[in-house]
């Protein structure tokens, strides 16, 4: 499981995010797209998105 400050750089930058409401810090935890049980993205980005933050 990422940690919650991966999971909130990544939310930050990512271009699918998409609120699960307009109340709350943006995460891959407030995401959408964010699968509880597997606790990882359900597009399957997030690693990309991660490895994208190291580059800059």
């Amino acid at each position: 499981m990422p940690s919650l400050e991966q999971m909130r750089m990544v939310g930050e930058s990512c271009t699918e995010y998409d609120a699960i409401s307009s109340e709350v810090e943006r995460s891959c935890a407030s995401c959408s797209h964010w699968d509880g049980e597997e606790e990882m993205c359900a597009l399957d980005i997030f690693l990309e998105q991660l490895t994208n933050l190291d580059q800059t």
